[in-house]
Protein backbone atom coordinates (compact mmCIF):
# COMPACT_ATOMS: atom_id res chain seq x y z
CA UNK A 1 0.00 0.00 0.00
CA UNK A 2 2.84 2.62 0.97
CA UNK A 3 4.28 1.94 -2.17
CA UNK A 4 1.30 2.64 -4.38
CA UNK A 5 0.79 5.52 -2.29
CA UNK A 6 4.60 7.11 -2.82
CA UNK A 7 4.06 6.67 -6.48
CA UNK A 8 0.91 8.25 -6.63
CA UNK A 9 1.98 11.35 -5.12
CA UNK A 10 5.58 11.47 -6.79
CA UNK A 11 4.54 14.16 -9.33
CA UNK A 12 2.39 16.04 -6.66
CA UNK A 13 3.96 19.73 -4.75
CA UNK A 14 2.64 18.09 -1.62
CA UNK A 15 2.82 14.61 0.25
CA UNK A 16 0.98 14.39 3.24
CA UNK A 17 1.84 11.31 4.74
CA UNK A 18 1.09 12.77 8.49
CA UNK A 19 0.93 9.33 10.92
CA UNK A 20 1.94 6.53 8.69
CA UNK A 21 4.28 3.77 9.23
CA UNK A 22 7.21 5.16 6.53
CA UNK A 23 10.45 3.91 7.30
CA UNK A 24 12.14 6.95 5.23
CA UNK A 25 13.46 4.87 2.06
CA UNK A 26 10.49 4.61 0.81
CA UNK A 27 10.70 8.85 0.36
CA UNK A 28 12.99 8.25 -2.23
CA UNK A 29 10.67 9.51 -4.94
CA UNK A 30 11.71 12.35 -7.61
CA UNK A 31 11.68 15.50 -5.33
CA UNK A 32 11.96 18.57 -8.03
CA UNK A 33 8.23 19.77 -7.61
CA UNK A 34 7.85 19.52 -4.14
CA UNK A 35 6.39 22.19 -1.86
CA UNK A 36 5.02 20.93 0.98
CA UNK A 37 6.21 17.37 2.64
CA UNK A 38 3.91 16.60 5.91
CA UNK A 39 5.24 13.65 7.47
CA UNK A 40 3.99 14.70 10.96
CA UNK A 41 3.22 11.92 13.70
CA UNK A 42 5.43 9.25 11.45
CA UNK A 43 6.76 7.75 14.39
CA UNK A 44 8.76 4.53 12.60
CA UNK A 45 10.38 7.45 10.27
CA UNK A 46 14.29 7.63 11.39
CA UNK A 47 15.97 8.84 8.35
CA UNK A 48 15.21 11.70 5.85
CA UNK A 49 16.82 11.26 2.38
CA UNK A 50 18.92 13.10 0.64
CA UNK A 51 16.64 16.23 0.62
CA UNK A 52 19.00 18.45 -2.22
CA UNK A 53 16.61 17.32 -5.32
CA UNK A 54 13.79 19.22 -3.57
CA UNK A 55 15.13 22.72 -4.49
CA UNK A 56 11.31 24.02 -4.31
CA UNK A 57 10.75 22.69 -0.69
CA UNK A 58 8.84 25.38 0.99
CA UNK A 59 6.98 23.77 4.37
CA UNK A 60 8.69 20.57 5.98
CA UNK A 61 6.40 19.27 8.91
CA UNK A 62 7.98 16.70 10.61
CA UNK A 63 5.95 17.21 13.88
CA UNK A 64 6.18 14.61 16.62
CA UNK A 65 8.40 12.00 14.15
CA UNK A 66 9.86 10.74 17.44
CA UNK A 67 11.81 8.25 16.24
CA UNK A 68 13.53 10.98 13.96
CA UNK A 69 17.22 11.40 14.66
CA UNK A 70 18.63 13.45 11.82
CA UNK A 71 18.19 15.83 9.27
CA UNK A 72 19.77 15.45 6.19
CA UNK A 73 22.74 18.01 5.43
CA UNK A 74 21.25 19.12 2.03
CA UNK A 75 18.65 20.53 4.05
CA UNK A 76 21.10 23.62 4.44
CA UNK A 77 20.79 23.66 0.92
CA UNK A 78 17.19 24.27 0.69
CA UNK A 79 17.08 28.24 -0.06
CA UNK A 80 12.98 28.38 -0.68
CA UNK A 81 12.54 26.15 2.79
CA UNK A 82 10.63 28.75 4.92
CA UNK A 83 8.99 26.38 7.40
CA UNK A 84 10.22 23.61 9.31
CA UNK A 85 8.57 21.67 12.10
CA UNK A 86 10.67 20.05 14.30
CA UNK A 87 8.79 20.11 17.62
CA UNK A 88 8.69 16.88 19.72
CA UNK A 89 10.98 14.83 17.65
CA UNK A 90 12.60 13.82 20.95
CA UNK A 91 15.10 11.73 19.11
CA UNK A 92 16.18 14.23 16.93
CA UNK A 93 20.19 14.57 17.62
CA UNK A 94 21.45 16.48 14.27
CA UNK A 95 20.20 19.48 12.70
CA UNK A 96 22.64 21.00 10.07
CA UNK A 97 22.86 24.76 10.15
CA UNK A 98 20.06 26.47 8.10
Amino acid sequence: FLQDSAQKISWSSTWRLANSRIYGKELSQPLANLKKMKLSRSSWLKKLPDLSNATNLERLDLYECIALVELPSSISNLRKLDSLETNHCRSLKVIPTL
